[in-house]
């Protein structure tokens, strides 16, 4: 009886330890769709287009500590982790909310699931042009970057200059595949507005058109990635084309997309 009992505390103790282990990994979207990423190092909530950043989240005795500096002052707020699964995450917090993570249920609650689970991918299309400033009649680059759900791949290359080109389709690996998903549902696309600009393709322009959950969000324009995932997003498209063409992109346009972070 008593080796049972040590048995079942290890489980429950390994259950709980491997399902901590996730919740930093897992972007989170609560009920009434804020994005919760509890990342130890970079810390986030965005609910619409209201984006706030935490200096840290600690993970102590079953609390997540969540901490902020405002102005000379350090502020923490404690929120019990009460239930979690790969797929769900219970919060509450401890005294008086000082972050409002959302509204809370009846029960004083902040009830989250696992963000992938609510996206349904179907493709993504990415095309940009990018101009040597130095010398542009001689150097017009376009790519143009296509994935579906199926796992179909299209790699566009073409000097506009010199009106010469390639096609690259072999298909994304299962981790390409599951990093760009990971990506994509890890901030609601509703927010960015969808504005009729008039591109002008003898200057640098971007055009992005995202088909999910039976919806099409089409943004276009000048540099216009939505800045709350053009970082990692913009990573991935960059390093995507380059593995399948075997080429580096321009230096300038990597310059550029790394620096598109969220401060």
């Amino acid at each position: 009886m008593k080796n049972l009992f040590f048995l079942s505390y290890f489980l429950l103790l390994h259950f709980v330890l491997f399902s901590q282990s996730k919740i930093d990994k897992t972007i989170w979207v609560g009920e009434h769709n804020q994005y919760l990423n509890l990342s130890k190092k970079k810390p986030s909530l965005q609910q619409g287009v209201n984006y706030k950043l935490f200096d840290a989240a600690k993970y102590v005795k079953g609390d997540i500590i969540l901490s902020r500096k405002q102005g000379s002052m350090k502020l923490e707020q404690k929120y019990r982790v009460l239930y979690v699964t790969q797929d769900t995450l219970i919060l509450a917090p401890k005294g008086e909310d000082l972050f409002v993570l959302g509204e809370t249920n009846e029960q004083n609650q902040y009830v989250f699931v696992n963000s992938v689970l609510n996206y349904k991918f179907e493709s993504l299309y990415y095309e940009t042009s990018f101009h040597n400033f130095d010398n542009p009649k001689e150097d017009r680059l376009k790519f143009i970057l296509y994935i579906d759900s199926e796992k179909k791949s299209r790699v566009v290359i073409q000097n506009e200059s010199f009106n010469e080109g390639a096609i690259y389709t072999a298909p994304p690996s299962k981790v390409e595949y599951e990093s760009l998903i990971k990506i994509l549902s890890s901030c609601d696309l509703s927010i960015f507005s969808e504005e009729d600009i008039e591109i002008d393709k003898e200057s640098p322009y971007e055009i992005l058109e995202i088909r999910y959950n039976d919806q099409v969000k089409n943004i276009r324009g000048y540099r216009y990635l939505p800045v709350a995932f053009a970082g990692k997003l913009g990573s991935f498209v960059c390093e995507y084309i380059e593995l399948r063409a075997n080429i580096k992109m321009p230096f300038g346009w990597r310059v550029w997309i790394h620096q598109r972070k969220v401060q």
